[in-house]
């Protein structure tokens, strides 16, 4: 969708779901959305038995989702928890506006925040704190996009997420075992970042979740 555009979705829309009982009007703003005239962030939207996600990476989009339809044969398998992956570091402060790397064709936005620093199996690590510059992120909030030595291997090719959750004293949970793939890894659908070319740690990273099958 483009800025500005009005989209009717459901029975006798513009995207004609005859079964969905009932029709949303959306718009996109530059900052959003707007459902049946009332302001709306990115997220979930239910109509009928669809669900429709509103999304505002590099441009607004509404994604429709059937929870009726078809299954892929793809299921999520995880390694073992391994506390060794889990660590209580501090930020190094470093901000800096950066764009992203996309599976689509245009960058993401995005700032790094700074970087974290740890020790795997006596090799120490740096990787950078990044904060997706979108509508609907938190001004808090913390990712790390990643690759690893098992990228690939074991991993999913293009590198796992993880969030970053704040601890006491203003440090904060680097746990890789709560490390998860891209929605790409599911459907070729999504517009996922591309961990930075500083992300890309020279260990295996054994923790997390596993490419699916």
């Amino acid at each position: 969708m483009a800025v500005g555009q009005i989209l009717q979705v459901g029975a006798g829309g513009d995207v004609d779901l005859a079964d969905a009982g009932a029709k949303l009007t959306i718009a996109a703003t530059e900052d959003g959305f707007r459902v049946d005239g009332l302001k709306r962030g990115p997220g979930i939207l239910r109509l009928g038995r669809y669900r429709l996600r509103l999304s505002h990476q590099n441009a607004p989009a509404v994604v429709i989702l059937d929870p009726d339809a078809a299954r892929s044969a793809l299921a999520p398998r995880w390694y073992p928890y391994d506390p060794a992956y889990r660590f209580i570091v501090a930020l190094e402060a470093d901000a800096q506006k950066i764009a992203l790397g996309s599976t689509r064709t245009q960058d993401r936005a995005a700032e790094r925040v700074g970087w974290f620093s740890f020790t795997v199996d006596g090799r120490d690590c740096r990787v950078a704190a990044t904060r997706l510059l979108e509508p609907g992120v938190p001004a808090d909030s913390l990712q790390i996009f990643f690759r690893d030595r098992t990228s690939g291997r074991e991993t999913y090719e293009l590198g796992r997420y993880l969030d970053i959750e704040p601890f006491e004293g203003g440090r904060h949970v680097v746990d890789f075992n709560r490390a998860y793939n891209p929605a790409c890894a599911y459907s070729p659908h999504y517009n996922c970042p591309v961990p930075p070319s500083e992300n890309r740690l020279l260990i295996a990273i054994k923790a997390g979740e596993m490419t699916p099958r």
